[in-house]
């Protein structure tokens, strides 16, 4: 069996290319002359640090467009290869059983890479990749070569809007453009569709001007004209928490944006830091900046998601979280049944329901898990789901081991997406019903020693204020509460706010630092309902440090 595959241009071609092709020396090398090595690595968890290994290496070699080079190979890693991983990649131990060991494989893959005087590696997330290859040239005494490096997530972070694509994962960017193959977890596929990404993206950087890979690394260092000449836009921002708010000629809302510091925010955007797009454009036809100054950055953070909301700022990267959010309630007709509904206004504590999920195949996934451990949804009970997560553990883990690892991963699937939805939807609601929470936290503004404090009524931001110096706490927390908003509860799961407003509130309620002041009603969740369900699979997946170095990074990976 053959388990490396390598591919080099004719003789001829090889000839002509170390005819006419730099060093990195000579200034204002073309893209189109640059020789870029795009490489994907296969792994048994996140880091060399902690014992992982390489399972597989996949590299396209690509010069003006064409590819001149492939490389792929197993590698026997020395060690098991966990079961999660050969879940998320495919690769099993006994693929690699008779492969060669990265002993072996260096040398030649070191060969293919070529001079790095002349070649540019790249990656999507390359610190990682780059970094198990940097420890196996050491493990083997053999120097690193000084290759330059360009990270594809990192460039597309720059050049791509959010309303482009909701993040830069390998797989979302591929959709994006196209690619003609698919990133799989596989080395060679994922090395592939990276080289389409890349093509993608240099198309994109030529229409900042970028010709050269000189301009393409001093892309991020360009400030353009109407950023020199707006700086003075900062001189009136105050040093204090906020929201500031672009404005146009007439004075419509371009973009609104919130900091702790909002003179120290805003004048980034007149830096080379902002590298945007998109900001730059919106940059150029600005007229001012109003900013509006709160009394807490959480009442800046509320205002902020309702500015945004109201307005719809042509520039923001706007949230379609709310169009998208779904949620499932139980219909009787023609037979009980979950059925999925858009909004929350149907969702009330009379029925039975489950949710929020991120849209609809996120809420199946979940409606699944309910059908394989129930034989009706009325048997449901979202405040204990101990049975359900102990079927489907059960199930994933009796299909592991039968190595039907495709359908464990689908159960598994299903499980996150049950176990995510019902402790959302319950963590929710459990602070909607609640007609008054008073909360503070100890602050140190300019050194001076406060409390900040808030006031939440059935899940909206009904207030803030700041302790003064002088002024007794007891007589601020009164007024504050005196001074609220009034805010009507009801029957529905977010009877006064968006499920946005209500965890980011819920982010800041439970930080470490927050202490409650008063509460009206009882704040608690079930002992058995979903979120002590996903408390325990998180104490699970992270059993060991190696299984949990590896979710830590497959965050970002997975992301490929």
């Amino acid at each position: 069996m053959s388990h490396q595959c390598l591919t080099v241009p004719t003789m001829g071609a090889e000839r002509e290319s170390h005819h006419w092709q730099g060093t990195f020396d000579d200034i204002g090398r073309p893209l189109s002359q640059t020789t870029f090595v795009v490489l994907d690595l296969e792994t048994t968890g996140s880091s060399p640090s902690v014992g992982a290994g390489i399972t597989e290496i996949g590299a396209v070699k690509v010069r003006g467009g064409e590819i001149i080079g492939e490389f792929q190979t197993l590698i026997n890693p020395g060690g098991p290869i966990p079961a999660f991983i050969t879940i998320l990649t495919g690769i099993t131990q006994s693929m690699v059983a008779l492969a060669p060991s990265i002993e072996e494989v260096f040398p030649a893959f070191l060969e293919f890479m070529g001079p790095h005087q002349e070649n540019v590696l790249v990656a999507h997330n390359a610190p990682f990749d780059i970094g198990f290859l940097k420890a196996a040239a050491a493990n083997q005494e053999y120097p690193w070569p000084k290759y330059q490096v360009l990270d594809t997530a990192r460039l597309a972070r720059q050049v791509l809007l959010r309303d482009e694509v909701i993040n830069c994962k390998l797989g979302t960017l591929a959709r994006f453009f196209r690619t003609e193959t698919s990133p799989n977890h596989r080395a060679l596929d994922d090395a592939k569709a990276t080289v389409d990404v890349l093509h993608g993206l240099l198309e994109r950087v030529g229409s900042f001007g970028v010709t050269t890979f000189d301009e393409l690394k001093g892309f991020s260092t360009r400030i353009t004209s109407a950023q020199r000449d707006k700086k003075h836009f900062v001189s009136a921002i105050p040093d204090a928490p906020g929201v500031y708010i672009f404005r146009g000629p007439k004075n419509e809302p371009l973009y609104v944006g919130t900091s702790r510091n909002l003179k120290g925010r805003v004048r980034t955007y007149f830096t080379a830091s902002e590298t945007r797009k998109r900001i730059h454009e919106m940059i150029a036809v600005a007229d001012h900046i109003d900013t509006i100054t709160c009394a807490t950055i959480i009442e800046a953070q509320v205002r902020e998601l309702r500015l945004i909301s109201e307005n719809r700022p042509q520039y923001n990267r706007r949230s379609k979280a709310q169009e998208r959010a779904t949620w499932a309630k139980v219909v009787t007709k023609p037979s009980p049944q979950f059925s999925t509904v858009r909004g929350s206004k149907l969702i009330t504590d009379s029925v039975n329901w489950i949710g929020l999920f991120s849209g609809k195949d996120d809420a199946s996934l979940a409606l699944k898990a309910i059908n394989l451990c129930l034989e009706t949804p009325t048997d449901f009970d979202k405040n204990d789901v101990r049975s359900i997560v102990s079927k489907l553990n059960e199930k994933m883990h009796a299909l592991a081991l039968d190595e039907k690892f495709e359908d464990a991963a689908a159960v598994r699937n299903q499980l996150g997406s049950f176990v995510r939805g019902v402790s959302r939807g319950t963590r929710i609601r459990g602070l909607t019903r609640i007609p008054e929470l008073v909360a503070a936290q100890s602050t140190s503004p300019n050194g001076i020693n406060s409390w900040e404090f808030v006031c939440i009524r059935h899940g909206r931001l009904a207030g803030s204020a700041t302790s003064t110096p002088g002024v007794d706490i007891p007589h601020t927390i009164a007024s504050l509460i005196a001074s609220a908003e009034v805010v009507s509860g009801g029957p529905s799961v977010l009877p006064a706010s968006t499920y946005e407003e209500v965890e980011i509130l819920l982010t800041y309620l439970e930080s470490e630092a927050i202490r409650l002041v008063s509460i009206e009603g009882e704040w608690s969740s079930p002992v058995f309902g979903a979120g002590s369900a996903r408390y325990e699979l998180e104490k699970l997946r992270n059993r060991d440090q190696e299984a949990a170095n590896f979710w830590v990074s497959s965050i970002q990976r997975s992301s490929r």
